[in-house]
């Protein structure tokens, strides 16, 4: 397993059920702290573990939600939610299970407890992979400090600049069709002081998609802690000070985000990120892979972050890395071919929502999927009926977790719903929308 962080961890974790023996081979130094990896920036922002990843990771690691939930993960649902979107907010209710507000790293450090745990499984860390060991066609091993590392089969988790990619496709041993949508997304990230009386929600979320893009979300995570994300794309991006990220929420269409930004206690530097583009190698369509590699995570495809599907695309592709490994062997040369054939349509899902909401943008460059203005349009429609519709928002929150795919929102019985509850929007109505409430954080 090449790279140790989400993707590698989790594919390590299926893989164990079918090999004797999986090492994770992670560059970095870890650490046995809750605290962001050097070179991970991202994990500085917030992070989203999708009900779909959660119910991955109760099944592979039973009693985990517990865990977190003692080391001060939040757990959050449908009805503390305040998710504005298309000038209202989304029918707050019944969504579905809750799901668990935390940081990237809370979740990273226990998640790899539980596989360094696993008797099959080995992490090694401060350990680089120069390269891999191709012999008559097939991936043997790797190549690390000179010498090599034998293995039956090496799985890429190294991240969207992997070097074992770029290597291969230099030198024409794999060389997938890419592709890349340009979205320039900033965000900047920080910590607030938390406390009950703050806000009358759990989590709280602005999305100005259709509109000008930008973004807010709030939630709460362990520490008695607010993390606060805002985004904006195409160069407008939010700024680094306590008086522009002020002048930037309010800009947002609900007034809650920069509320609570003004009137709760910054407890954090303010960190910035820029994420140029979507990516997607399409190992799918190579005809001949190389027998004893495959590749997952960010280093097949990247979405756009402000959707939070990577982890939870991550572990959906490592189950089924799991179940084509029990079905065929790890030595079988089918092996890269069918799991890449399965990775390619749960990509597509997560795919479709980023890159498609993403060309709702005029800046947008890339190849746009066939349909996606048809589709764009019609998802105006369902955020519409979201406003007013229970059953529409929790079936929307039910694509947007990965539980069911996009095509379940265009059932006929969906699409009647949809017009129908299109017509009862606030901003279809001219009603009065109420924003929540956020009181005055305490002193200390």
């Amino acid at each position: 397993m090449v790279g140790g962080s989400m993707a590698g961890l989790l594919a390590a974790r299926a893989l164990a059920d079918h090999a004797e023996s999986v090492v994770v081979l992670e560059r970095e130094r870890l650490s046995d702290e809750v605290a962001p990896r050097g070179r991970v920036p991202q994990g500085r922002h917030l992070h989203v573990l999708l009900s779909a990843g959660l119910d991955r990771l109760r099944q592979w690691f039973p009693g985990i939600e517990e865990e977190l939930t003692s080391l001060g993960a939040v757990p959050v649902d449908g009805f503390g939610a305040w998710v504005h979107q298309g000038g209202a907010y989304r029918a707050r209710g019944y969504w579905g299970r809750p799901g668990l507000g935390m940081t990237r790293p809370l979740l990273e450090l226990v998640v790899r407890r539980r596989v360094a745990a696993l008797p099959s499984v080995t992490i090694e860390d401060g350990v680089t992979v120069e390269s891999l060991r191709v012999r008559q066609g097939r991936v043997t091993g790797v190549v690390v400090a000179g010498e090599a590392r034998p293995a039956d089969l090496v799985v890429d988790c190294s991240g969207r600049s992997s070097r074992i990619a770029h290597d291969l496709a230099a030198a024409r041993l794999l060389d997938p069709p890419v592709t890349k949508v340009g979205i320039d997304i900033g965000y900047s990230s920080f910590f607030l002081r938390r406390a009950p009386e703050d806000f009358e929600g759990m989590f709280l979320v602005s999305i100005e998609n259709p509109g000008s893009f930008r973004g807010g979300a709030v939630v709460p995570v362990e520490g008695d802690r607010w993390q606060v994300t805002l985004s904006g794309v195409h160069g407008d991006v939010p700024p680094a000070t306590d008086d522009g990220l002020v002048d930037f929420a309010a800009t947002l269409s609900t007034p809650a985000v920069a509320q609570l930004i003004a009137q709760c206690e910054r407890v954090s530097d303010i960190h910035t990120y820029r994420f140029p583009s979507s990516q997607r190698r399409h190992y799918e369509k190579v005809r001949a892979l190389l027998p004893g590699l495959v590749t997952l995570g960010d280093a097949s495809s990247s979405f756009d972050p402000i959707y939070g599907q990577g982890m939870t695309s991550s572990a959906l592709q490592a189950a089924a890395l799991g179940a084509v490994a029990g079905r065929v062997g790890i030595l079988s040369d089918e092996l890269p071919k069918r799991f890449h054939r399965k990775a390619a349509r749960i990509i597509e899902a997560p795919w479709r929502i980023a890159v498609g909401g993403d060309f709702g943008h005029p800046e947008t460059v890339g190849d746009r999927p066939v349909g996606t203005a048809q589709l764009n349009g019609y998802m105006v429609r369902v955020i519409y009926a979201a406003h007013a519709s229970l059953p529409v928002a929790r079936s929307f929150n039910r694509v947007l977790q990965l539980e069911d795919p996009p095509a379940s929102l265009l059932r006929p019985s969906m699409v009647a719903r949809v017009l129908r509850a299109s017509r009862r929007s606030p901003v279809v109505t001219g009603a009065e929308v109420r924003h929540p409430t956020v009181g005055p954080h305490p002193a200390g």
